[in-house]
């Protein structure tokens, strides 16, 4: 039986092989960062949402606090929206 932390990680390595851009290299470190505070216990929440093409490729595990999840999403929102104009 795998347990969810072994899940998430083969996840994330699953998501590295979907990138393929010229982003390829800062994405793939982003989610070595994230793969390595998980492994350290560091972190309990995690959210990966990846777009190649049309498709997006999402993960998360449960959702312990989701009001602050909501907001750390709507800065999220907010920030997209401001590069959109730069």
């Amino acid at each position: 039986m795998t347990s969810g932390r072994d899940e998430m990680m083969s996840n994330v390595a699953n998501l590295t092989t979907v990138v393929g851009n010229k982003r390829n290299d800062e994405v793939v470190d982003m989610l070595e960062q994230a793969l390595a505070s998980a492994k350290e216990g560091g972190s309990t929440d995690v959210f990966i949402l990846l777009k190649k093409g049309g498709t997006f490729y999402r993960y998360s595990p449960k959702v312990e606090d989701v009001m602050e999840s909501i907001a750390q999403f709507e800065l999220l929102k907010y920030d997209m929206l401001r590069r959109m104009h730069d």
